[in-house]
């Protein structure tokens, strides 16, 4: 089962209705242009089931600015077995482009799978009004879609969380584009928001000398199909997130087994200069 993309950027991670009224637009959070890799490796405090290992590994880059939009490059692969001795395989590759404004958004995401051969999603997302989006799908088959309601696109969504972590807000709910799989989906996601930390010893190893004196906030957000907040969330992430955009060590709980990514590898990328957004 793949991470989804955004969790990383969005972030991907993509989270009480008052702050994210109250909340900044992207533009004004500044976010760590950098490449960062994360190491998963099967949580083994928990119960898998059929699962018997999975592995897998990240890697995530952001550059840009609020003036330019935001450019991700995602690659994750993964590798499972079951119970019957069965290997899996899968590798998601994504680029996406999202406006400093979160006022559009177009990505290419392709997944190999062994034995399900090739997948491949493109589109370009904009506003529709304040209350909707227009969806204009390339691939895999030309499709214009409507997505109502308010739905943030996923790095405005970071912006969002840290902008509400830093006014004191501890939760936040919100609808998140999640088009990487399926360019009709949305996620209806709680975040609950821990008090900001600067402490550099906890910042991860690889990444301690770019962010041992930022502030971080501990945070965990569950994603619901639309409608079904009442319930189960399809996954729940814990992450450390920086004030910065950036997401140090995580857990992913897919509720029958749960992966630990952990960041082995980062590197701080050159600023863009001239953007006085």
């Amino acid at each position: 089962m793949p991470v989804p993309s955004r969790i990383i950027a969005s972030g991907l991670a993509g989270l009480g209705t008052l702050a994210l009224a109250c909340a900044p637009a992207l533009a004004a959070v500044p976010l760590m242009a950098h490449k960062a890799t994360y190491r998963l490796v099967l949580d083994g405090s928990k119960p898998t089931g059929q699962l018997e290992d999975m592995r897998g590994e990240i890697e995530y880059e952001i550059t840009g600015d609020a003036c330019a939009g935001f450019t991700t490059l995602t690659r994750q692969t993964s590798k499972s077995t079951t119970g019957d001795g069965e290997n899996l395989s899968q590798e998601v590759t994504s680029k996406a482009w999202e406006d400093g404004e979160g006022k559009s958004y177009r990505f290419n995401s392709t997944t190999r799978s062994a034995g399900d051969g090739t997948r491949e999603v493109e589109a370009d997302v904009t506003r529709d009004g304040p209350d909707a989006l227009k969806v204009q799908v390339t691939k895999p088959k030309p499709a214009t879609l409507s997505i109502p309601g308010k739905v943030l696109m996923p790095t405005e969504h970071v912006a969002k969380v840290i902008a509400a972590g830093a006014a004191g807000e501890r939760v936040l709910q919100a609808k998140v584009y999640d088009g990487s799989s399926d360019p009709a989906r949305i996620y209806d996601t709680l975040t609950v928001i821990g008090r900001p930390t600067t402490n550099a010893e906890r910042a991860p190893a690889v990444a301690r000398d770019a962010l041992g004196a930022s502030t971080y906030f501990p945070v965990t957000v569950s994603y619901y199909e639309p409608g079904s907040s009442g319930g189960s969330p399809e996954y729940v992430m814990t992450f450390s997130l920086y004030d910065n955009g950036v997401v140090g060590d995580m857990k992913i709980d897919y509720g029958k087994f749960a992966l630990i990514g952990t960041m082995a590898e980062f590197k701080a990328l050159k600023p863009t200069e001239g953007c006085a957004r």
